[in-house]
């Protein structure tokens, strides 16, 4: 706007901007064909979320399975395995436990798409779509 030359005008000056409209938008005052698209824009996001976590938990299992081998395996090839060798391989399989059951919590992400989908569930719901 800066450089807008309004030169000798007298009245009410109208801007019309043709460039792309990205308002936020409330979903109450969404149409059903929005409130659709919305949905599975925002079902994609979710799935694509649990499958990034999904992806580094199996990583990180899968490493601490390689180790836990190689140590076994070591401890075999030795011929020292006694239950100082079962408490550290104890140890490692309940730091994969606990890896497992912190990737099923949800993210803050997570719990934000699935209120949005509650949310359109319910207006596509009392607007008798579903």
């Amino acid at each position: 706007m800066r450089d807008f030359n309004s030169g000798d005008i007298h009245g009410d000056v109208t801007i019309i901007d043709n460039s792309e409209n990205n308002e936020y938008k409330l979903l109450i005052h969404c149409n059903n064909e929005e409130l659709l698209h919305e949905e599975s824009h925002r079902k994609e996001l979710l799935k694509n979320e649990r499958s990034r976590k999904n992806g580094v938990m199996w990583k990180f299992l899968a490493f601490s399975a390689f180790l836990l081998l190689v140590a076994a395996g070591w401890f075999y090839i030795q011929g020292t395995m006694n239950a100082v060798t079962f408490l550290i391989g104890a140890a490692g399989v309940m730091s994969s436990m606990a890896t497992l059951q912190q990737a099923e919590r949800q993210t803050p992400f997570e719990k934000r798409q699935i209120a949005t989908l509650n949310e359109i569930h319910a207006l596509l719901r009392e607007r008798g779509v579903r």
